[in-house]
């Protein structure tokens, strides 16, 4: 009876993990290769059932975690890089972080990273255009089971993926909304500058940005977005273009980087427009202390690599429960910078 009983549990955990009975008991009692996917979901699946039996480790060895990084130079991605080496650091007996980059002019090297592992991935961690061939590429990991982790940056349409980060679109409404109670005139012009639209992130703070200004402020004339790609040149030379006719601005929001040109174009003008731009560093503090930057919203880049590392570990069942702290947008004033 007792063996009739044992099968028909071990028929439930199949059933339930969507596998064979045999490799259900090739998990639980170690016998042969199994993947780390359908590892994953007879143990999840044993556990659920509450088989009352010791399971065996979900993981062999060092877990490896791929990081697929896009090439930016910018503050933020030194903050996310720095923070992901703290924590591979931190685990070192437990995973090994391998980090790629990816040029931001060239997806199909992302492309190509996501579909040829160098070695085999336990997790996968990506920056990511949301473009049809990125989506298309992760999607194919996610139907293999591999844990994916979108950073910063979410994609469309992408089923199964976990994106770890602000909630941009409330990012940009909180610019909006700031900027619309700030001392502005009822009417006035505001340049609206952004990285990339290719980018979800990008895409979701303008689209937030926009609706608030339409429900608060529909007077204030909005130049942009203007695409910048990050770059101090192109910043400042659309700031310039915006001036170029005799029209002051009234404010100006930047949904990326490329501040030195923003700030660049603003000495050579004599009116001074509230600057609401995105996060942290020492340069913005500079800037925010001197006084031509207002506001500075953060995205949190070090409570982003912890969470990332922490699902990817849950995930494998490297950890008992599942994260709890999330990434916090902050925002920054010269009132809250350290003296």
């Amino acid at each position: 009876m007792d063996s009739i009983n044992q099968k028909t549990r071990l028929n439930h955990v199949a059933e339930l993990a969507g596998v064979s009975l045999s490799t259900v008991d090739r998990v639980l009692n170690e016998r042969g290769s199994v993947s780390d996917g359908k590892r994953r979901k007879v143990l999840n699946a044993a556990r659920a059932l509450g088989i009352k039996r010791l399971l065996p480790s979900p993981v062999h060895g060092l877990l490896r975690f791929d990081l697929l990084m896009v090439d930016s130079t910018t503050d933020h991605y030194r903050r996310v890089a720095a923070a992901f080496a703290r924590q591979a650091n931190l685990l070192r007996s437990r995973l090994v972080l391998q980090r790629q980059t990816w040029h931001e002019g060239n997806p199909g090297q992302l492309v190509d990273f996501i579909n040829h592992p160098t070695t085999m991935r336990q997790g996968l961690i990506v920056v990511a255009h949301d473009q049809p061939a990125v989506r298309a590429a992760l999607q194919a990991q996610v139907d293999q089971d591999v844990p994916v982790v979108l950073l910063t940056s979410g994609l469309s349409q992408l089923r199964g993926a976990t994106y770890i980060g602000i909630d941009n679109r409330v990012a940009g409404r909180s610019a909006g909304r700031l900027l619309s109670q700030w001392a502005l005139p009822t009417q006035g012009r505001v340049l609206l500058i952004t990285n990339s639209l290719l980018y979800h992130a990008h895409q979701e703070r303008v689209a937030g940005f926009l609706q608030v200004l339409r429900e608060r402020a529909p007077s204030l004339e909005v130049i942009g977005p203007i695409a910048c790609h990050d770059d101090d040149k192109q910043t400042a030379q659309a700031l310039r273009n915006a001036v170029a006719g005799g029209q002051p601005l009234a404010a100006v929001y930047n949904t990326g980087s490329g501040s030195g040109g923003i700030r660049t174009a603003l000495l050579e003008q004599a009116q001074r427009p509230v600057w609401i731009t995105h996060e942290a560093s020492q340069q913005h503090a500079e800037f925010l202390r001197e006084g031509l930057l207002s506001l500075v919203i953060d995205q949190d880049p070090e409570g982003q690599a912890e969470a990332a590392i922490q699902h990817l570990l849950y995930a494998n069942g490297d950890l008992e429960a599942p994260i709890q702290a999330a990434p916090q947008l902050r925002i920054v004033i010269d009132e809250t910078l350290p003296n």
